[in-house]
């Protein structure tokens, strides 16, 4: 029985369950040691399947970010090449955003890493509720989210992060009486100007850094009043 051809076996199945006539059925009914084969198969077959489905839990497991839900950078850099390899094939092009939040180490030194999670946690859910059907987006660590627009061009990543912006600035968390109001920093790239992910991400990386910079500059030089 270790030596049983599964496939031999489930083309088997399929014969005996589709016999055209009486006849073929009775011929299948004189091999009664085809019954065990196929209890046996029909046995292999269920826990090919448990195995299957976990298996997939377990690589959703992996690929998951337990704060926020996102997926973590190992899940998010996994379906970055899947959606990168299938530009090349299509000619699409995917939007790749860089957000980082400003003042996050402040807020878990006023108000504890609790409130930090809590942002954490918001920031998360305002993503996830403007991301299209086939978007999606990571958490690569600490309080630096990473964001794919699938078919995508750059009007539509604009407006994307305006709206995430937006979002942001009318909802700001509330933590123990206190409202927590959250910004952030965001860089783009176009999977089209650059030859390979790493490329592709350290750009995205580098404009939300001079985007940051600014933001910085502009806080601690205030223009004067008139």
């Amino acid at each position: 029985m270790k030596d049983v051809d599964l496939p031999l076996l489930q083309s088997l199945i399929k014969a005996a369950s589709i016999c055209p006539d009486q006849k073929s059925r009775q011929t299948a009914r004189l091999t009664p040691e085809l019954a065990p084969l196929i209890k046996q198969t029909l046995a292999l077959q269920t826990k090919l399947k448990q195995s299957e489905i976990r298996v997939r839990q377990l690589e959703r497991q992996l690929d998951t970010d337990d704060l926020t839900g996102l997926h973590n950078r190992r899940g998010f850099i996994r379906l970055l090449t899947l959606a990168l390899d299938a530009n090349a094939q299509s000619g699409y092009q995917t939007e790749v955003i860089i957000a980082d939040l400003d003042g996050f180490k402040g807020t878990n030194d006023q108000y504890g890493h609790a409130a930090g999670d809590a942002v954490l946690r918001h920031v998360a859910r305002l993503i996830k509720r403007h991301l299209g059907e086939k978007d999606f987006a990571g958490r690569l660590g600490g309080d630096e989210f990473a964001i794919a627009l699938v078919k995508c061009n750059d009007s539509k990543a604009v407006a994307f992060i305006e709206q995430v912006k937006s979002c942001l600035g009318k909802s700001p968390v509330s933590w123990q009486h206190h409202h927590l109001v959250v910004m952030a920093s965001f860089g783009r790239a176009n999977s089209n100007d650059h030859a390979s992910m790493t490329k592709l991400l350290h750009s995205a990386d580098l404009e939300m850094y001079r985007h940051k910079h600014a933001t910085q500059t502009i806080a601690a030089n205030p223009a004067s009043p008139t």
